[in-house]
């Protein structure tokens, strides 16, 4: 129980345990979602003490999935129990080294470490994992619409991108967002980005063949397709196979391509039958 003002002389929480596992499963792996939990019953939050909790609960089949009642039977220890979420203990570092490795894990294409630290140098450190990954949906959809080929129309468009993040939440909570509006309308019309603007960012449709070419020359290559596109006429396999691996047999190296050509023409190799013996 919380030792906080208003519940230390009835020693009991207003809010009942399945209320408490019901929103800490609304977002798990969240955080700052288990923060603002423990703040409500003012219980501390200690990052080692959570990372021992999901490490228990992950090897105890009995507690399995139940990292938070496993946190709140550590933090109800004799060295914990008296302490509230004044007492709270914070690594920066390693809450910013736990979203990266879920972002790896909730991540459906092939990004690294290096990728991910880049995706926080580039909206800033201490934001949530949903957070980051729907700033990086937004960004990559104005880009995909609008030519982006300054570092000034870069910077225009993360701000749009975090002022519609600060506007989302601020509706969430209930509050107002007038400022907020009003910074983003600032911010679409310094970008040229209004509706009701002709000129300025055109959309990719309006784009001639020459601009788009300067954009995916100055952006990242497309990535690689899906097996079932790579090669659906089998006209690759045809040069690879009857152009490449025929000319290295002609030059005698045996590569990729040689080994795919005999493996090609076994295929259609009729083999000269052999009589069986007579008994």
């Amino acid at each position: 129980c919380s030792l906080s003002a208003p519940t230390k002389q009835i020693s009991k929480l207003s809010v009942c345990k399945s209320c408490l596992q019901n929103e800490f499963q609304k977002d798990k792996d969240n955080l700052k979602n288990v923060q603002n939990i423990l703040r409500m019953i003012d219980r501390p939050f200690v990052y080692d003490l959570w990372v021992s909790a999901v490490n228990e609960s992950e090897s105890k089949k009995k507690s399995a999935g139940n990292v938070l009642g496993t946190y709140m039977k550590n933090i109800g220890m004799k060295d914990y129990k008296s302490k509230t979420w004044a007492d709270s203990e914070f690594d920066f570092e390693e809450e910013q080294e736990y979203t990266t490795q879920l972002l790896l894990a909730k991540s459906t294409e092939d990004i690294s470490k290096e990728d991910i630290d880049e995706l926080m140098q580039f909206w800033g450190r201490g934001l949530d994992v949903e957070d980051y990954i729907w700033l990086q949906n937004e960004y990559i959809d104005f880009t995909n619409r609008y030519e982006c080929d300054s570092k000034g129309m870069e910077l225009l468009i993360n701000e749009i991108c975090l002022t519609r993040l600060d506007i989302r939440k601020r509706r969430e909570n209930g509050e107002k967002v007038d400022q907020q509006q009003k910074t983003l309308q600032d911010l679409l019309g310094s970008s040229n980005l209004k509706p009701v603007q002709e000129t300025g960012a055109s959309g990719v449709e309006q784009e001639s063949f020459g601009t788009l070419i300067k954009k995916y020359e100055n952006e990242r290559p497309i990535p690689e397709p899906e097996p079932r596109w790579k090669d659906p006429d089998k006209i690759g396999k045809y040069i690879k196979v009857f152009f490449l691996g025929h000319l290295s047999r002609m030059l005698g190296l045996k590569n990729q391509y040689s080994e795919e050509y005999w493996e090609e023409m076994n295929k259609h190799t009729v083999e000269e039958p052999v009589a069986e013996e007579e008994e």
